[in-house]
Order: structure tokens, then C-alpha cells, then sequence
């Protein structure tokens, strides 16, 4: 198929389960959630008990109907607000918040985090905090300028995104654009806490293949200096999801410090 025929997640409907079981959740094979689950968390609770990443509001710009990723990290702050692409997610995700009986199982995740954590674990009250801290969820849209409009959001002390920017970005022009307007969410001093895909293709979603940015590590990190940040810390991992399916080479998670104000 021609990666100009894939389709765009942000742009084509689909249904947010069949994104979650075939990447996300306690069905999925081992070897996917070890990259899409497993090192996220491990990355964040190795931040997080560094104790470098400070302060009161937190914004996720991450994908699908997940809050795995905020786990290991939302203790750090006290509010945090979740931007996502798709109406169907947004509100798969405050029925997650209002513990309704239909939202979605991550007692993966949470076991993930008993391991993490240790013997003194306990997973119901610690999703039950991470409700409380989550005091917005909202769309955004990176065609505008205030990517949440009509609502203007406070700078945040930290934005964190998991593997979406790779998705939603149509080339790496695009990218640098998305970046920019990121950092315009942050405070100088705040960290950009981000996952991304080297050398990816595809991923497959209802048979459905989607559009994933073609990028190496070094077009990356002039993005993300252009975009007025420094790289404090990288991680860099090869995946063994290469198939018909769905296809990267490398994983990335990259903590960076905004140092300066930029120009979209």
C-alpha cells in the first residue's frame, strides 16, 4: 500500500476498542504491550523518582483511550488535563472518569506498577487518585492556533505525549509545527516528556493501516531544538514490531527542558 493511501488518526473515525485491544490492553500479545505499555511506564517512574520533574499541572497529549502512561507520574501533580484528537475518545475517557460501567480495564497497567512499586501497591485507590487529579479532558485540534479552542489553557509545568506526535504529524515540517505548539503550552523551565517511533510505516487499527511519520533520531533532535528545547535525556530501544501489521524500528523517550520561547 502506498503510505499516501494510509489513513490519519486524527482525521478518519475510528473505533477506539479495536485501537485499545490491539495495543493497549491486558489481551494484547506481550511483545506489543512491552513497547507501547511496559516502556512508557518504566521510563516515567524512572523520571518520577529522580525527582526532577517539579510542579502543579500536567498536560497529556497521548493516544487512544489510555491512562497508563499517567500512573507512574500523576503524583507529582496535582492537576492534570488530557487533550485527545477523537470525540470517540474523549468520551470513552471521562466514562473511565466517572468509573461508568462500560469504560476500560487497565489492571495490566496497574500490575505493571505493582512491580514497580512493590508489595505496598494497591491499585483501585491508586487509579481512583489519578481521577481526581485529571480535571479536564478535552479535544484539540493542531490546525489552530490555540490548539484547544475556545478554551485557553495555563501554561503547564510539564506536557507529556506518548507515540502521538509520530501519528498526526504529516511530515516533518509538520512535526516541528505540532512541536512548537507544544512548547507554547509549557512555562520556560517546564519539560516536554516524549515517546516517539524511529523509522516507522504503519500500525493497524480494524484492518485499517494508519500513517505513522518516517523519522530518524537526528531529525527529532533538531525538532525539538528548533522548537526551543534542550535534551536532558534520551532512551532509545529497537522494537521487534516489524510485520504486516504494524511496523517501527526504534522507540524513543526523550525528557526535555523548554529553554526558550519560539515563534510558531
Amino acid at each position: 500500500m502506498d503510505p499516501g493511501s494510509h489513513k490519519r488518526y486524527h482525521l478518519h473515525e475510528w473505533e477506539p476498542t479495536d485501537f485499545f485491544n490491539a495495543y493497549h490492553s491486558r489481551k494484547t500479545e506481550k511483545y506489543i504491550t512491552d513497547e507501547t505499555v511496559r516502556f512508557p511506564m518504566e521510563q516515567l517512574y524512572r523520571v518520577a523518582g529522580q525527582g526532577k520533574i517539579m510542579g502543579d499541572y500536567l498536560i497529556d497529549i497521548s493516544g487512544g483511550c489510555n491512562i497508563y502512561h499517567l500512573l507512574p507520574i500523576f503524583e507529582v501533580f496535582r492537576d492534570i488535563t488530557i487533550l485527545e484528537f477523537s470525540d470517540l475518545c474523549v468520551k470513552d475517557l471521562v466514562k473511565w472518569k466517572h468509573r461508568e460501567s462500560e469504560s476500560y480495564d487497565f489492571t495490566h497497567a496497574l500490575s505493571i506498577m505493582e512491580e514497580l512499586q512493590g508489595s505496598s501497591f494497591k491499585g483501585n485507590e491508586m487509579e481512583n487518585a489519578l481521577r481526581r487529579n485529571i480535571s479536564h479532558i478535552l479535544k484539540c485540534d493542531f490546525t489552530k492556533e490555540n490548539i484547544t479552542d475556545p478554551v485557553v489553557l495555563p501554561k503547564a509545568d510539564c506536557v507529556l505525549s506518548v507515540y502521538i506526535f509520530h501519528a498526526v504529524s504529516e511530515d516533518l515540517d509538520d512535526y516541528c509545527r505540532n512541536l512548537k505548539k507544544v512548547s507554547c503550552l509549557l512555562k520556560l523551565g517546564g519539560h516536554l516528556l516524549l515517546f516517539g517511533l524511529f523509522n516507522g510505516k504503519y500500525y493497524t487499527v480494524g484492518g485499517s493501516k494508519y500513517h505513522i511519520l518516517t523519522s530518524d533520531k537526528t531529525s527529532v533532535e533538531e525538532a525539538l531544538r528548533d522548537a526551543g528545547f534542550v535534551i536532558e535525556d534520551m532512551e532509545v530501544i529497537e522494537s521487534k514490531i516489524r510485520n504486516d501489521t504494524s511496523y517501527w524500528e526504534h522507540l524513543c523517550f526523550i525528557k526535555a527542558l523548554k529553554e526558550r520561547n519560539v515563534l510558531v
